[in-house]
């Protein structure tokens, strides 16, 4: 038994190594924390630790300081768990799909696949099952278990954990993959990357097509359509254009819906409503607007006859919409319907898996690269892989420019690609100016690096 100090501002994460958890749910005196799991079929085993976060990064002249420490709380042992329940028990056995299961988006539970559990954070701490409950430290976390009765293999959604902390790999996703298939050092780029991208923030955390029905909607959506409607136009105006300036336009068409007696802003129904000429006006600083005002109608008026409104739930009749393509149609797949039927590669990820070696010379598409990829990548990371390289690929490796000297594969001798100077180079005041300028925010990344500088 492991007492943790009472710190109810500091964010904290629960994380199941051998479980491969990745749901958490934490609470503290500024709201809720959700996060989820998805094993991938193994038995709950291994370690179950709880990190305490605290990142410091300077943000519009504002310093925010978050910390980071570990605290190992139990330990389980590698063999089937058996959960009490009265008089009978729900035996959890490896190769059972299970899923962990919280609350987002403002809708009611989801259900997914054969265990819900939930995780609630209170300033007292017992970890409860149905026979029994154990004092742990001074807050109150308690979990329940029940089954659901849908299955899916979704990996994550929005609201559910910090944007930009993304699960490790364990040992059973690397021996998961044949060692004819694996590419070299793929585990060790892979990991390096996870690392990375939990000192930064890049705009597809914030901004992203998956984030933007829930920041235009931060109160929650009237239904699960609405937010599937807005997510696939999120993803259609999405190609070619920056989240940026993908997100701005979003919220001025939704903005202008309301406007015009619609309640719920974007949806259905305003857009069959409102003329083609009208949605462009809105739209005009995406790229390719006047097109994309097209597709938005047209797919609008097919959803309407086809589909009872909502959006269809398999990737042939997504991808029969005007201007959507596979990258969107597994992304709101995963998103809008919990199906990880498929990884949603953009340009960001077909550079970075190209010049690290993850796909053959042949893959000279994305959609090439998807389907090698799928190939040998363990289906419990296509949906962790977009968020983490299109975040990873904005801020630190973007394709005009490179930070070697911040990023840890060119050190590591991991990234072929590396420049070699910049990697041998020190970080100088007027490369900090620079960095700091960029997309995304650097500060957590700089202080670490410039900590072990000699002066």
């Amino acid at each position: 038994m492991t007492k943790v100090s009472p710190d109810s501002r500091m964010a904290m994460r629960l994380m199941v190594t051998r479980a491969s958890a990745k749901r958490i749910q934490l609470e503290n005196d500024q709201g809720l924390f959700l996060a989820e799991a998805d094993d991938g079929g193994e038995g709950l085993a291994g370690e179950v630790a709880v990190h305490r976060i605290k990142r410091s990064y300077e943000s519009n002249g504002e310093k925010k300081h978050k910390s980071v420490a570990k605290t190992t709380v139990s330990k389980r042992k590698k063999t089937n768990l058996k959960r009490e329940n009265g008089t009978e028990g729900v035996k959890l056995e490896q190769g059972t799909e299970r899923k962990i299961k919280t609350e987002s988006f403002g809708e009611k539970s989801r259900e997914e696949s054969e265990i819900k559990t939930e995780i609630k954070v209170e300033p007292k701490t017992a970890i409860k099952s149905e026979s029994k409950t154990e004092i742990i430290s001074e807050s109150k976390t308690e979990i329940k278990s029940e089954p659901t009765t849908e299955k899916a293999e979704m990996d994550w959604c929005d609201g559910t954990k910090p944007p930009n902390v993304f699960r490790k790999l364990q040992i059973e996703d690397i021996e998961s993959v044949p060692s004819s298939l694996a590419p070299k050092n793929w585990d060790k780029v892979y990991n390096s990357v996870v690392e990375m991208r939990a000192k930064f923030m890049s705009p597809v955390d914030t901004m992203g097509c998956e984030r933007i029905p829930s920041k235009i909607r931060p109160h929650g959506f009237d239904s699960p359509r609405t937010y599937r409607f807005q997510l696939l136009i999120s993803l259609m105006l999405s190609s070619q254009t920056k989240d940026e300036v993908n997100f701005a336009a979003i919220k001025t068409l939704d903005d202008e819906l309301m406007k015009r007696g619609f309640p719920n802003g974007l949806c259905l129904e305003a857009v069959l409503a409102t003329s083609e000429q009208d949605i462009n006006q809105c739209i005009q600083k995406v790229g390719f607007h006047h097109r994309k005002a097209g597709y938005i109608k047209r797919a609008s008026q097919m959803l309407h006859d086809n589909h009872s409104g909502d959006i269809p739930d398999n990737i042939r009749d997504i991808v029969a919409l005007p201007g959507v393509g596979p990258k969107m149609g597994y992304l709101l797949l995963q998103r809008g319907w919990y199906k990880n039927e498929g990884i949603g590669v953009d340009v960001h990820i077909h550079r970075l898996a190209q010049m690290w070696g993850w796909v053959s010379a042949k893959a000279r598409t994305p959609e090439q690269t998807r389907l090698e990829l799928e190939s040998w990548l363990p289906r419990r990371l296509w949906g962790d892989i977009n968020p983490i390289l299109v975040g990873f690929g904005q801020v630190i490796c973007p394709p005009n420019y490179g930070n070697c000297d911040i990023c840890t594969l060119g050190k590591q001798k991991l990234c072929k690609g590396a420049n070699k100077k910049l990697v041998n180079s020190g970080i100088t005041a007027d490369r900090i100016k620079r960095l700091q300028r960029q997309r995304g925010d650097l500060a957590m990344m700089i202080d670490e690096l410039t900590s072990m500088q000699p002066y």
